[in-house]
């Protein structure tokens, strides 16, 4: 093997061990409040650290996302880890592993203007198989938005 390749597959980071995705588009009107569903799947045979981390040295499940075009993410709803102990340690870590889903409140303005837009983020994770645990990895996130057209309300008279 050539130094060159040596040096690629030395500094080259490992796939991401996390995927992420929206269920679905999220539909509201101006002004309203819904929920986005994130469902997150971890690789076969890792598990990653939950929300909250179950010591101060990890790094939790973490989801941001940008506000922006009359859109704003609220605080993101996790669920609750699983305990799991690594060979050797003393002490469980509270994981996820597999399929879940990561829920996001999301508010629009009232003068938000209608159509559909994105909003980006990332999903930030530390992975751990049954030996060790790996350096924090991010992946990116985009959440699909549609603002309904504002309905005029009509009253007809007899």
């Amino acid at each position: 093997m050539s130094g060159l390749v040596l040096a690629l597959l030395l500094t080259s980071p490992p796939p991401p061990v996390v995927s992420v995705s929206a269920a679905e588009i999220v539909r509201l009107a101006p002004g309203a409040r819904a929920d986005a569903r994130l469902a997150v799947r971890v690789k076969e045979g890792f598990r990653v650290q939950a929300t909250p981390a179950s010591a101060p040295y990890l790094i939790p499940l973490r989801l941001t996302l940008q506000a922006g075009s009359g859109l704003a993410p609220g605080v993101p709803v996790y669920p609750r880890g699983t305990p799991y102990r690594l060979q050797g340690a003393e002490s469980d870590l509270l994981t996820y592993e597999g399929s879940f889903e990561v829920t996001v409140p999301l508010v629009a303005a009232k003068s938000a203007p209608p159509g559909r837009r994105t909003l980006p983020g990332e999903l930030r994770y530390q992975a751990c198989d049954a030996r060790i645990c790996l350096r924090p990895a991010s992946v990116p996130v985009t959440l699909t938005i549609e603002i309904a057209e504002r309905s005029h309300r009509v009253d007809r008279v007899p």
